[in-house]
């Protein structure tokens, strides 16, 4: 909740006082008292009277030693009383209470803000409630698209601003000229970079006197203000944003690529370019525009490679796998559109069978490692005469490799081939192709995510992925390529692209047959080992039935538990978040997927041997809660080293947290496993509104788990690894 202050002229007010002055709060006397005279409320509230630039409205956000406040001002003529009117409506708050994209929304739409008042009309007392938060999240809903679109089309005014915020962080830009209704749009596309260049608590106004200028009644004029409360205010520097006098250095040249990506990538792809493989605003100050030089070359290099790498015919429906089609899915088709994938179009289903005269496949290679197939359990090996290559229609056609003796030609025609698996029980009917890459390396590491259907393991699934394919795993010594590149592209526009994109994913598709759905596979190269890395998501609902499918659990390396706080955690900021009709105290009995996993995973001493991870994701809804408030914004003191010290420290915070918290049931994978570790996360950054996020996705710590993972499976080469998760 936060607690309201109205500011109006008054010839004694609620303090006493004559002047603009509260004259109606939710708070005590001695609270606003406080507000009023320790903070610089006062001065933020009032405008210049006599300063014929002065818009009709402005906004303000202040950080100050007591909290946060949002200030709203009005100023406009009052013919009755023959002088200018001014008046506030002032939010108020803990610190990070209100995020300065939601200041700017609520500001932004003035009385239309949920929770606006008619201040003329406000009755003067004590009388006021407090503001629930969720009018501000509403208003950042309403507004937020409209602000990026406008904050997209002002590139020019933009790219001046981001080059004098790169030129002098730490100075306080006074800007000229900005119209009134510019001004909010401009600092909504400035928090981008203000985030990572210069973190910690900042301030804004969207109008404010620039005493510095000679003539201060010359034109309209905004400016922003980054400072710490504690802190002096930096040096004021004009900057003209119709770039006139300003220099094309570096800086500008910088300015000029940063807001071109952000105009074409949006939100999400500008957070990304910002926050892979490490947070910006994480490393040393003078590293930090290299850092986004860096990514944006490596960000043009890879789009180079993409637009020069021949295309294939655009594939007719989703491609079958090894891992790319579980049992019963192999040549499933959809007719799809060249340009955009088609929503809804019927399926149907081709299954493959060999020709009549295909020849019989050789013995096993006994020098290939065994593999166990991840769908019908048995194990295998690689078998050179018995490889397919899929055509544009995502067909499997054997191909026959014994004509071709060049070594460089028969390695590059290999790795894009799939091996049929023979199922040598032959108790699967199906039958089912594995990618070459898949079998002819170390045996692969399979990951499966466990969580409900609405847990968010979907979303944490696809995060992980775009993390490791943006090269977050490079700092561990982790280089990566994809197992099947046709299934790995599809994954990401399927499922990445649409995330980034601010679109909300459906819940683990529940096909027949496909009780558990291969997500990506990943050859990793760490340390001169290769090996294979899986990741499958695995229906909720499904696993809760149990049934033959099952099986798959055998044959899994790993799993990541995934937990809703939502529905494990009881606090009062989730119980609202809850569905209509759902029995809260019953949902707290635990997750039944994470009960029918360990159930059915084979069982030879008292603990579990698999290594897990348990993923509390949607951190973010509970940022401001001690210890996640900590973690969700921490990162490692050396980038690129696992401390198990600092691991066990998180984990025993997680595990207190979810104890605390009534969540007790969603500790089993700690008490059952032999080698656990535990996470705060967030795939998204904030809440999903109308099955999208409106100010896009900003996923926090999703890799933490995957390098757990690895840490324990022993392919990270580091001192006291083998200490993680014990």
């Amino acid at each position: 909740m936060l607690h309201q202050i109205v500011y109006r002229w008054d010839p004694d007010g609620l303090l006493g006082r004559r002047g603009i002055v509260p004259v109606a709060t939710s708070l005590g006397r001695d609270e606003v008292f406080g507000w009023h005279t320790r903070t610089g409320l006062a001065e933020a509230v009032t405008m210049d009277y006599g300063d014929p630039a002065c818009p009709a409205s402005s906004v303000c956000l202040l950080d100050t030693p007591l909290g946060v406040a949002l200030i709203r001002r009005e100023f406009s003529a009052d013919a009755r009383r023959q002088r200018l009117n001014n008046s506030a409506h002032v939010l108020v708050g803990p610190r990070d209470s209100i995020a300065p994209f939601d200041a700017l929304a609520w500001g932004s739409l003035e009385r239309r803000a949920p929770g606006a008042l008619d201040l003329d009309r406000v009755q003067p007392g004590y009388g006021l409630k407090p503001l629930p938060d969720e009018r501000l999240a509403a208003a950042f809903e309403v507004a937020a698209g409209d602000l990026h679109e406008q904050a997209q089309r002002l590139a020019d005014p933009l790219e001046v601003l981001v080059a004098a915020v790169l030129r002098r962080p730490r100075a306080r830009p006074a800007l000229l000229p900005a119209g009134a209704e510019d001004a909010t749009v401009l600092l909504w596309g400035l928090q981008h970079l203000l985030t990572a260049l210069l973190p910690g608590p900042w301030t804004f106004s969207t109008f404010e006197v620039d005493d510095a200028l000679d003539d201060p009644n010359g034109a309209p004029r905004f400016i922003a203000l980054p400072r710490v409360p504690s802190g002096p205010p930096g040096p004021r520097v004009r900057v003209d944003l119709t770039g006139h006098g300003e220099p094309f250095d570096p800086h500008r040249e910088l300015a000029r690529r940063i807001v071109r990506h952000y105009v074409s990538a949006g939100w999400a792809g500008f957070h990304r370019l910002l926050n892979v493989p490490t947070e910006v605003h994480t490393l040393p100050e003078a590293d930090r525009v290299n850092a986004i030089r860096q990514r944006l070359d490596a960000l043009g290099t890879r789009q180079e490679a993409r637009t020069t790498r021949p295309r294939e015919e655009p594939p007719v429906g989703q491609a079958p796998g090894p891992v790319g089609a579980p049992p019963g899915t192999a040549g499933r088709t959809a007719p799809r559109d060249t340009r955009e994938p088609t929503r809804g179009a019927s399926e149907t289903i081709t299954v493959v069978t060999p020709s009549a005269g295909a020849p019989a496949a050789d013995p096993i290679d006994s020098n290939r490692p065994v593999v166990r197939c991840p769908f019908c359990l048995d194990l295998v090996r690689w078998n050179e005469n018995d490889l397919y290559e899929r055509d544009a229609r995502l067909r499997y056609a054997r191909v026959d490799l014994s004509t071709v003796t060049d070594p460089v030609k028969r390695h590059d025609r290999m790795i894009t081939t799939f091996m049929r698996c023979p199922n040598p029980t032959g108790d699967e009917e199906r039958e089912h192709f594995l990618p070459t890459n898949y079998m002819i390396h170390e045996p692969p590491l399979v990951v499966g995510l466990i969580g409900d259907g609405l847990s968010g393991k979907t979303h944490l699934l696809a995060a992980m992925i775009a993390e490791i394919d943006a090269g977050g795993l490079r700092q561990y010594g982790v280089t990566h390529v994809p197992v099947d590149a046709g299934h790995h592209q599809e994954y990401l526009r399927d499922r990445v692209d649409l995330l980034q994109r601010g679109q909300m994913l459906g819940t683990t598709v529940n096909h027949q047959g496909n009780l558990v759905q291969f997500a990506d596979a990943l050859l990793l190269r760490a340390g001169g080992r290769t090996r294979p890395i899986a990741f499958f998501d695995v229906s909720g609902e499904d696993l809760a039935r149990g049934g033959r499918e099952m099986q798959f659990l055998a044959a899994a390396d790993a799993f990541v538990f995934v937990v809703d706080p939502v529905v494990a955690v009881d606090l009062p900021e989730l119980r609202r978040l809850t569905r209509d009709g759902e029995d809260t105290a019953g949902l707290r009995r635990g997750d039944r997927t994470f009960a029918a996993v360990m159930d059915r995973l084979p069982r030879t001493a008292a603990l579990l041997d698999q290594p897990v991870a348990v993923a509390v994701t949607k951190s973010d809804l509970i940022r401001f809660e001690p210890p996640v408030d900590a973690w969700l914004g921490s990162q490692p003191p050396r980038p690129g080293v696992v401390d198990p010290a600092r691991t066990d420290a998180e984990s025993r915070d997680v595990y207190s947290f979810l104890y605390a918290h009534d969540a007790g049931a969603w500790l089993s994978p700690f008490e059952e496993f032999r080698r656990c570790t535990m996470h705060f996360v967030s795939a998204t950054g904030a809440r999903e509104r109308d099955g999208h996020f409106p100010g896009g996705i900003r996923p926090r710590r999703v890799l933490e788990p995957v390098v757990s993972i690895l840490a324990m499976c022993g392919m990270l080469d580091q001192a006291d690894i083998e200490r993680v998760g014990v």
